[in-house]
């Protein structure tokens, strides 16, 4: 039987748009292009589940509108579990926008809409599907998270923190112990106040992140040198694959809802669910978009092989 993962995040409708350069105030520009189709973070991590033979359980909202219907006939299509994805008639479906300029890095703009009406409720509903795992991201309130990660940890369900993003400001962590958390080296500084950008640092942010975080496991992607790994005694480095960066969108979530679908299925073999999420990154990155940018198995298969 597959395992099963509970994922709380956020759903979105993603309008990727591209233009030579944006035009000044008041004034109006041609574009080269766009593209419209459900997207974010949560739903790239339930895809990446399911593409990797993981029952997804997504736990999340859209409003009752055209792209609320959209987005709840994509993961059926995609063999998603949505029977938690709650559909509020207050507020439109979650809009993000990405403008991209010529020889420019994109420019983003997230309207969460129906994503913040989530309860305490409809969470509480999503735990009777009986997961393996609960998969979490900063998408959504410190309040709702720490109601979810209790409500799993008093079941005896293992927790895996993956937050996608830098703590905001002033920002509370949840006081409870993870299976893992899963950073990205721009991330950690903001957790624990070290940046492992240099090789001698790397030790020292992870034992930062350590007394400020309960974790079995604290995984750190550090771009072109690979993963390091650390469980609060020892600690490693895991290599990386080529990648042609074309477009690293979705890569991290990717990663993560890799490590944890790799993880589970080996048994707890970190460094095997490593080396699983390494090679997602590169195939992700070296593809175009998020969602459209989700390995097979077979395709993390291949990319696996050049390492032998």
């Amino acid at each position: 039987m597959d395992k099963r993962v509970l994922i709380l995040s956020s759903l979105y409708i993603r309008l990727d748009a591209s233009v030579d350069a944006l035009p000044a105030g008041n004034a109006e520009r041609e574009g080269d292009g766009y593209s419209c189709m459900p997207g974010g973070k949560g739903i790239t991590a339930a895809l990446t589940f399911r593409a990797l033979g993981t029952d997804a359980v997504l736990c999340g909202a859209v409003g009752d509108d055209d792209f609320g219907k959209r987005t709840l006939r994509f993961l059926d299509g995609a063999g998603i579990d949505r029977r938690f994805v709650s559909k509020y008639a207050k507020a439109g479906t979650g809009l993000y926008l990405s403008v991209s300029e010529s020889g420019r890095g994109p420019r983003r703009v997230k309207i969460p809409a129906a994503n913040a009406l989530i309860t305490k409720e409809d969470i509480e509903a999503s735990f009777m599907v009986y997961p393996d795992a609960l998969y979490i991201q900063n998408e959504l309130p410190y309040e709702l998270l720490s109601y979810a990660v209790n409500t799993a940890r008093s079941k005896g369900i293992p927790v895996f923190w993956h937050p996608c993003a830098p703590a905001a400001r002033g920002a509370e962590v949840i006081p409870s112990s993870f299976e893992a958390v899963i950073f990205d080296q721009s991330e950690v500084a903001s957790y624990c106040g070290v940046d492992p950008d240099e090789y001698d640092k790397f030790l020292p942010a992870a034992m930062a992140l350590a007394s400020h975080i309960k974790a079995k496991y604290y995984i750190i992607r550090l771009p072109d040198r690979g993963t390091f790994i650390y469980d609060g005694l020892h600690h490693e480095m895991a290599g990386d694959y080529p990648s042609t960066y074309l477009d690293e969108t979705g890569s991290s979530v990717i990663y993560g809802a890799t490590f944890v679908a790799a993880y589970m299925k080996t048994g707890g073999s970190v460094k095997k669910a490593v080396k699983c999420a390494a090679a997602a990154y590169a195939y992700s990155s070296s593809n175009k978009g998020d969602v459209t940018s989700v390995p097979s198995a077979s395709d993390l298969v291949r990319f696996l092989k050049r390492d032998r």
